[in-house]
């Protein structure tokens, strides 16, 4: 179903944090597709999370907007990652996560694209409540957003 604008995307973002590999892809018309694999997993115990599609319709994301397209936690081997990732409008320059532990989690922010993750299961339920994340844009000023899907 989406085996063109698979061969026509590109890189986004492609950056390892400890044992997990995450890949967004972006194309024409609002299409993403993304997937979060821990590498260290024994081979028989591989596994990955993602998603692929349109969500925005072919609606580019306003300005300031930043808009989920994953949010929540998933499993591979045993071990929970929490993961949001989606995109953004092209003001948006930095995007930050607290943990409920008070440590602040930096998202990736390239080609209108964003991508945060972290072990543990924190953001299981995340569709049953918004998720506050800090926004700053290209002007330098910044504001609690809250992401839903």
């Amino acid at each position: 179903m989406y085996l063109h604008d698979l061969a026509e995307a590109e890189v986004a973002i492609a950056e390892k944090r400890g044992a997990w590999t995450t890949v967004v892809l972006t194309g024409g018309h609002g299409f993403e597709a993304t997937c979060t694999t821990d590498t260290t997993a024994p081979w028989f115990k591989k596994g990955s999370i993602g998603s692929v599609g349109n969500p925005g319709k072919g609606k580019e994301p306003s300005a300031r907007e930043v808009r989920a397209t994953q949010l929540g936690t998933g499993v591979i081997s045993d071990n929970p990652l929490s993961m949001a990732s989606g995109q953004v409008g092209p003001e948006v320059a930095a995007i930050t996560y607290i943990r409920a532990t008070g440590e602040r989690i930096k998202a990736t922010v390239s080609k209108g694209q964003f991508a945060l993750w972290f072990p543990g299961p924190e953001l299981t339920n995340s569709s049953d409540h918004a998720v506050p994340v800090e926004v700053t844009y290209n002007d330098n000023t910044t504001e609690t957003r809250h992401l839903s899907l």
